[in-house]
């Protein structure tokens, strides 16, 4: 949950993907009759065996479970830097140098280093463990952390814009909560733009699609939705894990619609076709754009409501905490703890928001692909069985978590849809 606070203000990458659009209603879909995907080891995944069902109800039951765990460690860890003193103890680290910039950035990395050490051993469990237990893990431990690592040090090196924004504005106006959701518009727009080319790339290798026949596929079902210049790049996401994906990002000349390797070996044509066809809706329907405003606005309520309490905090607590103002860079553990508890009980605002531009996609993909209601069911089970996502969560789980509908009332619609 601080990764994600951390997130929102850093927008280091702004993603719509069809990574929870799946189901597992297997007994009534067939597979599409549209050209065959590359054999793959994993093709023995589909259709899904009773150990395969049984193991995805018991991976979906383990997440429902964790996404509360998530929240009560990220609390904990925040509170542990707070109420031991440690944030004081290294704003008074990083007080030995000079110029203020360096200095809040250099307490900023102590911070983000200390709190990715005391959240580590959740981290090895539910990224490493669990993902390993349940085959999607293909990396080696020192593979993973090494990348981990890498993803703390992007985290350090990119996230002291937001942060030095934050502190910028606390400390000259009153009303900073304002200007800083304001004045983070900017910074989300260069980080769209950059991401793509300059972020992602240190993860993974992006080459353009080795299938030309699919290839030529997309671009024309680019160009008909209406998103014309397009690239296609394939991903080795089979590097990190056997999940499956697929996205349309960027702007601008770093415009560009990616495929995992994944879903290339796993999926037959027309399933790639509406799987990208709903991806393109996002970007059509400027659904990247749409989100972030829901989220700024969330977030703008979240640093108003924050300033109404957090000088009382801070008044109450100053001895523990070992400062005594908000301006204090001290303080940044405490405003991303009122943030992860503002934002966790906002979900279901924001995931209301997003399932509605879900649905209004699933219908693009229909529309500008083509495809039968088949095909885009099977692509759905697919992604169900593959990334072991549960297809019929209960009402209360997907209304506060998820950010797609229910993957059988995603079936029930294709089915029932008429372009």
């Amino acid at each position: 949950m601080v990764a994600r606070i951390l997130l929102v203000l850093l927008a280091i990458s702004v993603v719509v993907g069809a990574s929870h659009t799946a189901t597992a209603q297997t007994d009534s879909i067939k597979a599409s009759p549209s050209v065959t995907a590359t054999a793959s080891p994993d093709s023995a995944l589909y259709p899904p065996t009773p150990e395969r069902l049984a193991k995805l109800v018991a991976y979906s039951r383990f997440v429902n479970i964790w996404r509360f765990a998530e929240f009560f460690i990220s609390v904990l860890v925040l509170l542990i830097v707070l109420f031991t003193g440690l944030s004081a103890r290294l704003r008074d680290l990083a007080s030995a140098v000079k110029r203020n910039f360096l200095r809040l950035w250099v307490y900023f990395a102590l911070v983000m280093i200390a709190m990715y050490i005391l959240g580590f051993p959740a981290n090895l469990y539910r990224s490493f463990m669990v993902e390993n237990q349940y085959g999607f893990m293909n990396q080696t431990f020192m593979q993973w952390w090494g990348e981990d690592l890498l993803n703390l040090l992007v985290s350090v090196v990119f996230g002291i814009i937001p942060v030095w924004l934050l502190y910028f504005v606390i400390n000259r106006f009153r009303r900073w909560w304002l200007i800083f959701s304001v004045g983070s518009i900017p910074i989300i727009t260069f980080f769209v733009v950059v991401a793509p080319v300059v972020i992602a790339p240190l993860f993974n290798t992006y080459d353009s699609l080795k299938d030309k026949n699919l290839e030529t596929r997309i671009l024309a079902l680019a160009d008909k939705a209406g998103i014309p210049g397009s690239h296609v790049f394939e991903v080795n996401a089979s590097k990190q894990s056997s999940k499956i994906n697929a996205y349309v990002t960027g702007l601008f000349n770093t415009k560009r619609i990616v495929l995992y390797d994944t879903i290339i070996k796993n999926f037959t044509t027309d399933e790639i076709l509406f799987v990208m066809g709903h991806e393109m809706g996002h970007y059509v329907m400027n659904h990247i754009w749409i989100g972030l405003g829901v989220l700024l606005v969330i977030v703008l309520f979240a640093l108003w409501l924050i300033d109404r309490f957090i000088h009382d905090l801070i008044h109450r607590w100053k001895q523990p905490l070992g400062f005594d103002r908000v301006q204090d860079m001290a303080s940044l553990p405490l405003i991303l703890l009122c943030l992860t508890v503002i934002m966790f009980v906002a979900q279901p605002v924001m995931n209301t928001a997003s399932r509605a531009m879900e649905h209004a996609s699933d219908k693009f993909g229909m529309d500008v692909s083509g495809v039968s209601a088949d095909a885009a069911a099977t692509a759905f089970d697919k992604l169900s069985v593959f990334n072991l996502s549960d297809p019929d969560p209960s009402p209360v789980v997907e209304f506060w978590f998820y950010s797609h509908p229910a993957i059988k009332k995603r079936i029930a619609f294709v089915h029932a849809y008429r372009p």
